[in-house]
């Protein structure tokens, strides 16, 4: 009888004459893997008083074939009952002032849909936003994300012998050409000034013969 009154008032929110109460649902969006437990939150903000606390599952999205179904209910008494084939031990509820907590245990995914608090508070019947609940087998992977590799700097390494092998002609070449070449200017610069000095010799003994003339 309590629920055919309920789903009666659902499609419509009695205004009263206190300020419409504010219902804040937390998380907006949760993914559960199967076989684990969710906790919805259900925080209401309101100056009246509270005489009864009800969730609900929307089974498929907003449309002409969603429909509803009654989980279970909390009144002010912390007194709960659940709806027609819900398991208490799979659907728990609590209630502390004005926030409301669901704990749904051995999740499967026939269980995913959006939940939905309402609450009576004074003359008014107030829904919140929902949470869209969503069971999985598996949970989807994060990525890792990619590290940008700047390229080494290749170093030559060779070992002393492949040196030798290599550019030991070169390097042994190098010293004997500098000594030879210092050789060959001396050798150069020798042979210059003995021509510098001969010549000389030969034109002062020319010289001493026209002067004896």
């Amino acid at each position: 009888m309590q629920l055919l009154w309920l789903s009666l008032l659902l499609p419509f929110q009695i205004s009263g004459i206190s300020r419409v109460p504010l219902i804040m649902q937390s998380p907006e969006t949760l993914l559960v893997q199967t076989d684990k437990e969710s906790k919805l939150l259900c925080d209401i903000r309101s100056s009246t008083n509270i005489y009864g606390i009800y969730w609900f599952r929307q089974v498929e999205p907003p449309g002409t074939g969603s429909h509803y179904q009654f989980l279970v209910h909390l009144d002010s008494k912390s007194t709960f009952n659940h709806g027609e084939g819900v398991k208490p031990e799979h659907v728990l509820v609590s209630r502390e002032s004005h926030k409301s907590t669901l704990r749904l245990l051995n999740m499967k995914p026939s269980d995913s849909g959006i939940y939905i608090c309402g609450i009576v508070a004074g003359h008014q019947l107030v829904f919140g936003s929902g949470t869209r609940l969503n069971v999985v087998d598996v949970l989807p992977t994060t990525p890792m994300p990619t590290k940008k590799t700047t390229p080494k700097k290749r170093i030559c390494s060779t070992k002393r012998s492949e040196v030798t092998q290599q550019n030991g002609f070169l390097c042994s070449a190098l010293p004997l050409s500098l000594l030879v070449g210092c050789a060959v200017v001396l050798l150069i610069s020798l042979i210059v000034i003995i021509r510098i000095n001969y010549l000389w010799n030969l034109a002062r003994h020319h010289f001493v013969k026209q002067l004896q003339r």
